[in-house]
C-alpha cells in the first residue's frame, strides 16, 4: 500500500491489518529500521487469525483448488481474515485476491487517488 494512503488510513483509524500482515512484513529486508513503528501499529491494529477465520480460508483454499484457481496459504488465510471481520482486503494483487468470493477489494493506488 502506498505510504499516502496508509497514513492518511492510519490518522482516521481506519486501517486494520492482519496478523499474516506482521509475517510478512518481518521478512521484509527493512524491518530492523522499521521495527518501532511498525510495532506500535500492529499492537492496537491487529487482526487475529481465530478459528473461524481459520475455517472461512479454509473454505476459499478448498473452492479456489477445486476450480484450479489457487492462491496460496497466506493469501487465502487473508482472506479468511477479511472475511471473517467483513472487512475489505487492500492490496495490489486485486487480480489475484479477486477470485476470492464475497472478497471486497480496494487497490492502494485508488485509495491514494481518491
Amino acid at each position: 500500500m502506498g505510504a499516502p494512503a496508509v497514513r492518511e488510513l492510519i490518522g482516521e483509524g481506519r486501517l486494520r491489518l492482519t496478523a499474516l500482515t506482521a509475517f510478512e512484513l518481518r521478512l521484509g529486508a527493512d524491518f530492523p529500521d522499521r521495527r518501532p513503528e511498525l510495532t506500535r501499529l500492529f499492537r492496537s491494529r491487529t487482526l487475529p487469525l481465530d478459528t473461524a477465520a481459520a475455517w472461512l480460508a479454509g473454505e476459499v483454499a478448498l473452492a479456489l483448488r477445486t476450480s484450479g484457481q489457487d492462491i496460496g496459504m497466506a493469501d487465502c488465510l487473508q482472506a479468511g481474515i477479511c472475511l471473517r471481520h467483513r472487512l475489505p482486503l487492500a492490496t495490489r494483487n486485486v487480480k489475484h485476491f479477486a477470485r476470492v468470493a464475497g472478497l471486497e477489494l480496494h487497490n492502494p493506488q485508488t485509495l491514494a487517488a481518491g
